[in-house]
């Protein structure tokens, strides 16, 4: 009976030192495909790397540094649902590597999953250079929720870092315009301005939009227009620039250039109706009074358009309701 308990002993260690023999030659083995694939993706064959880190990853499912690698190589592709999809395996395996909690992060980010980039990001912070851009992500994942106050004691740490001190004064000025506290707006939009005047910035025409209208909640209509030029002339296909434009140009009194400027804002948008009720109005007033005529005729058209899309839309929304059980929006502008 020992002797059979001896070579029943032996046969399950030889099993176990055969199946650990494999284990390792297959660790060997994803290690080096990995280091292939990732060396590959450099080189610019993201496909080629894409297959060498699948296979790594089948063979060594648990290496978050596989994963973390073919979720970089998924996003170059295109493939944003996979990218996320490995960056959480990564996330997962290894919570301490506050790198890939950042990419996974960003990509939160830019698909509007701003609740998850917090959930990513939950404190304690890691050192520099990351734990900036931690408080900088949650600032702007907590300001798009609403969670105002929040998102300035994120961003206030950062008014001036140098690599965030312009979004950041702007986001610190929308907080303040939001709570229609104006006056503590002006300053950090005017940073903000001042900072992205470049001719390769693309947030500068919104920087300058959004310290026009703080100004003209001011009743600063002068130094406001000078900011809505600027917004336009930098990018000249933003309706909404333009009619904030032609109203600081109605309240100067300079009424055929705000006439032209309403015009300008219509043929970008022309289902904007507020631009369409500024210019009947002021046609009305200073212009042509047939042509206003048309105009407000025009509007009460689009608006009835309007009214039946919307009751179209509740009444979807109602049936998906009773089925299941359960677009950028616009910066305010000042009421007409």
């Amino acid at each position: 009976m020992k002797g059979k308990l001896q070579a029943f002993a032996s046969s399950v260690l030889v099993l176990a030192l055969a199946a650990l023999s494999a284990w390792a030659g297959q660790s060997q083995t994803g290690a080096k495909l990995a280091e292939r694939g990732w060396q590959t993706f450099q080189n610019g064959d993201a496909n080629d790397a894409k297959a060498s880190l699948t296979e790594a990853i089948r063979l060594s499912p648990r290496q978050p540094k596989y994963h973390a690698a073919l979720a970089e190589v998924e996003l170059s592709l295109g493939d944003s649902q996979r990218a996320m999809h490995h960056y959480e395996i990564a996330c997962e395996l290894d919570p301490s590597n506050t790198e890939v909690r950042s990419r996974l992060a960003q990509l939160y980010q830019s698909l509007n999953r701003d609740l998850d980039v917090l959930r990513i990001l939950r404190p304690p912070n890691p050192p520099e250079p990351l734990q900036s851009l931690w408080r900088f992500s949650r600032g702007v994942s907590l300001f798009r929720l609403g969670r105002l106050n929040a998102a300035r004691r994120e961003f206030q740490p950062l008014v001036n870092h140098r690599d965030f001190e312009g979004p950041v004064n702007f986001f610190l000025g929308r907080i303040a315009y939001t709570q229609n506290r104006f006056d503590e707006a002006l300053p950090f939009f005017a940073k903000a301005v001042r900072l992205s005047n470049s001719p390769t910035n693309k947030e500068f025409s919104s920087y300058a939009y959004n310290y026009g209208l703080a100004l003209f909640r001011l009743g600063r209509f002068s130094e406001a227009n000078e900011q809505f030029m600027l917004s336009t002339e930098r990018y000249p296909l933003e309706p909404l620039a333009w009619m904030m434009r032609g109203r600081s140009d109605e309240e100067l009194k300079k009424y055929q250039a705000a006439i032209d400027d309403y015009e300008e804002s219509i043929k970008l948008d022309p289902k904007f109706e507020l631009s369409y009720y500024h210019l009947a109005r002021l046609q009305q007033r200073y212009g042509d009074p047939k042509k206003a005529e048309e105009l407000f005729k025009y509007l009460r058209e689009l608006r009835q358009s309007d009214i039946k899309e919307a009751q179209i839309l509740a009444e979807e929304q109602a049936l998906l309701r009773m089925k299941t059980g359960g677009s950028r929006a616009r910066t305010p502008v000042p009421a007409p």
